[in-house]
């Protein structure tokens, strides 16, 4: 009697797990408060005050996490009130190289029409001392939500001021993609943009104390027939948070 292919791979994957069931995941999260939802340089809460609540769990180098933040009645997201990111990712350490891909799903809530999308990516960090150096990328394949495909590469660096409980960070990136209808302009506004952050923490205890200056090169003063392009919430900003961790 032949085994069916998923009993056998499940089977496969119980083995190592039952084999190290004294692992236990790994869990955290935490509440943040920001003056604004921004992602890649965009406001994604019509730059008005944004509160989001985060969970996380690994085990055996998986992870899992759920994150719900407010974006107020978004224009760029057809007047959704709410978005979930659920993400699965697995890590791999490469020496000093921390890798990890993943797949994330973006869910909207109170929007006008349907206005979720997924991405998959990959990332990577180096730690040198204080130093911690990343990048990576994330692509959206061509989905009616996002009027298209959708490309970003990001490179950043953070470092530890010696003796403080500050860091200091900063980031770039850039997006891309192909256009299929004016819902295209939800991600790239007038299309392909470059955008940059530069920032400061400061951490005590479960409390983390941010400020951040972001910015883009989209010219916000263009004329755009799309409704979700949103340029009034595309240009620079400085913006300030405050994380609770547990």
């Amino acid at each position: 009697m032949r085994i069916p292919i998923a009993v056998a791979a499940c089977a496969a994957l119980a083995l190592p797990l039952a084999a190290q069931a004294q692992v236990l995941p790994k869990v955290s999260g935490g509440v943040e408060l920001s003056t604004d939802e921004s992602r890649r340089g965009l406001s994604w809460s019509e730059n008005q005050l944004s509160a989001s609540g985060d969970l996380s769990a690994g085990i055996l180098g998986f992870d899992a996490s759920a994150r719900v933040a407010m974006v107020r009645e978004s224009r760029r997201h057809a007047g959704a009130d709410t978005v979930f990111d659920l993400e699965a990712g697995r890590g791999f350490d490469i020496g000093l190289f921390k890798l990890r891909g993943f797949v994330t799903g973006h869910v909207f809530t109170g929007a006008a029409r349907n206005m979720d999308y997924v991405e998959v990516g990959a990332d990577g960090r180096f730690s040198l001392g204080p130093l911690q150096l990343n990048g990576g990328a994330t692509y959206a394949p061509d989905q009616g939500p996002i009027g298209g495909d959708n490309l970003y590469l990001h490179a950043g660096a953070a470092v530890g001021v010696p003796s403080t409980p500050f860091t200091v960070s900063g980031s770039i990136g850039h997006t891309t993609g192909s256009t299929d209808d004016l819902r295209a302009a939800r991600l790239r506004p007038t299309g392909d943009y470059t955008d940059w952050r530069i920032g400061v923490e400061h951490v005590s205890g479960p409390l983390t104390l941010g400020v951040d200056y972001v910015g883009t090169d989209i010219d916000t003063n263009r004329a755009m027939s799309s409704p979700y392009a949103d340029l009034r919430h595309s240009g620079n900003r400085v913006l300030g948070r405050a994380r609770l961790s547990f």
